[in-house]
């Protein structure tokens, strides 16, 4: 019993080995991407931390190599397709359904009949071949088994390669700056050579406002009316009284202001002349050429004269500067004529200005703002020029394209009646050449 299930079982397992030794599957070897030197760039970036980041100029290597990853894969995937659909091909042609009724049987465990193992043979063999055997009859009866075998296995699900989008995005983001000069592109070029209208606001110096230390020497002053206008308010409150400091108000302080300006502003010899004409004249006197005063004697005068005089030198009036007329128009005179004379440059800024950080900041750059408009402008007008050259350079590649249509033309006809074993007319002929001279005069006038 036992030589006759091993002479049954042989038969199964023979036939599969010889099946397998059959499989046309090529079982490739991938070669894996060495990354450090196929990908150097990756391979340092997917060793840095996140907080290195990525450069600017390492995305075209990056972009690359990330190329020659994803083309390795695609590879990979398309040998693997070609293997699945070779194995399914293979199995279809070679009588999968017998090799998976054999085994269906064997696993159904059917008993063998004893004292006929030449027929079991006999049947294990017939599977090796197309033609009818003793078997045949039985297979009717398992055919629906067998077809509910084959339904259940799953369809093989073939991974999608992912489209490379790349080439498609990298030239659809250079396209415009490769297409043709349009005419609204021109026009909008001739906008922006237009002067615009605030130019004139960034060139504006505003006026100088009012000092710090005034302003805040306002403010403490308010401050100490409203503090002292409280206090005195509840302080005579019981007796109906207002302080002295509650009647005034801002005008007061305004002028409080203005006449302790006045006297910082007066110089303590209190001459009226302006700086200029001051260092012209220091310029033209030499020191010591005058006696101080306390070396020159005091004239005897009149108790009358004395007391006229004593009453004009009062410590009330000395505090008083004495008043030059036309001192203004003798310095602005002054400045006319050393600029005639060219000893000062009429841009000259005053000498108050001299120590101004914010106003020679702002001239600063005001000079830098026109000389980069100066030059943008200059780059405009080149840029129109260029763009208007373009354009009928672009005229003339059009009338080339055409003319080269023109000859293609031409050329079909002759080439046609050669076809036709007739020789070209001359009006062919003549249409042919002045195509061609036409071309010529184009294309000279597009290299020139």
């Amino acid at each position: 019993m036992l030589g006759c299930s091993s002479l049954v079982l042989q038969g199964p397992i023979s036939w599969a080995m010889s099946e397998l030794k059959d499989c046309p599957l090529q079982f490739h070897d991938f070669k894996s991407v060495d990354h450090l030197k196929v990908c150097p760039r990756y391979t340092a970036v997917l060793a840095r931390s996140e907080d290195d980041g990525i450069g600017i100029e390492e995305l075209d290597t990056l972009q690359l190599e990330l190329e020659t990853l994803l083309s390795s894969a695609s590879r990979r995937l398309r040998v693997l397709e070609a293997e699945t659909q070779i194995l399914t091909d293979w199995q279809d042609k070679k009588g999968d359904r017998r090799f998976l009724k054999l085994g269906r049987d064997h696993e159904l465990g059917a008993p063998p009949k004893h004292g006929k193992p030449k027929k079991q043979k006999l049947e294990g063999k017939a599977g090796h071949g197309p033609g009818p055997g003793p078997g045949r009859p039985k297979s009717k009866n398992v055919q629906p088994k067998i077809q509910e075998y084959e339904f259940t296995d799953d369809p093989i699900d073939v991974p999608r390669i992912p489209k490379n989008d790349a080439p498609n995005r990298f030239w659809a983001s250079v396209e415009p700056y490769c297409a043709d000069i349009t005419s609204e592109e021109v026009r909008t070029l001739e906008e922006l050579l237009k002067p615009p209208e605030d130019e004139a606001e960034h060139y504006k110096i505003p006026p100088l406002g009012k000092h710090y230390s005034q302003r805040w020497a306002q403010e403490d002053l308010l401050e100490e009316q409203k503090d002292g206008a409280r206090a005195a308010a509840m302080a005579d409150k019981k007796k109906g009284l207002m302080g002295p400091l509650t009647e005034l108000d801002t005008k007061d302080v305004d002028a409080l202001l203005k006449k302790s300006e006045a006297q910082h502003e007066q110089p303590e010899d209190g001459c009226p002349f302006g700086a200029l004409t001051q260092r012209l004249l220091q310029a033209l006197v030499e020191e010591n050429i005058i006696s101080p005063m306390e070396d020159s004697p005091i004239p005897d005068m009149s108790g009358k004269e004395s007391g006229a005089d004593g009453a004009s030198t009062s410590p009330r009036n000395q505090n008083k500067p004495f008043s030059v007329p036309h001192t203004k128009s003798l310095e602005s005179r002054i400045k006319e004529e050393l600029i005639a004379q060219g000893l000062l440059e009429s841009e000259d800024r005053p000498a108050e200005d001299s120590e101004d950080e914010v106003l020679a900041e702002l001239r600063k750059r005001q000079a830098e703002l026109k000389a980069l408009s100066a030059h943008n402008r200059t780059k405009k007008h080149d840029l129109l020029r260029l763009a208007k050259e373009e354009v009928s350079r672009q005229e003339l590649r059009q009338r080339v394209r055409m003319a080269d249509n023109e000859v293609m033309d031409a050329f079909r006809k002759i080439m046609a009646a050669r076809q036709k074993k007739r020789t070209p007319t001359k009006k062919e002929k003549d249409q042919a050449w002045k195509t061609l001279k036409e071309r010529e005069s184009i294309l000279k006038l597009l290299d020139g």
